[in-house]
């Protein structure tokens, strides 16, 4: 028997995605044991929402440190190790 084509497999991974998917499928409330756009369906209303959150959030924290980076500005004085 060939088994060539397990030999990128990896179990533990195979495992971690199923128990993902039913994780998906057990929060859309599905009960008709459809999973099919589980994963797109979670992108648009959970995955979605929290990356554009998080975007903006780093937007902010960028803007606050140049801000504060002007305020406490301290001239570079160049040494020997630089």
């Amino acid at each position: 028997m060939n088994t060539d084509y397990l030999a990128g497999w990896d179990a533990k991974r195979e495992n971690q995605k199923a128990l993902f998917i039913e994780r998906l499928y057990q929060h859309s409330g599905r009960t008709n044991g459809l999973f099919t756009g589980l994963w797109q369906e979670f992108c648009i209303n959970e995955a979605g929402p929290l990356l554009r959150d998080q975007f903006f959030e780093k937007l902010e924290a960028i803007h606050r440190y140049k801000e504060q980076a002007k305020i406490s500005k301290e001239e570079f004085m160049p040494t020997f190790h630089d």
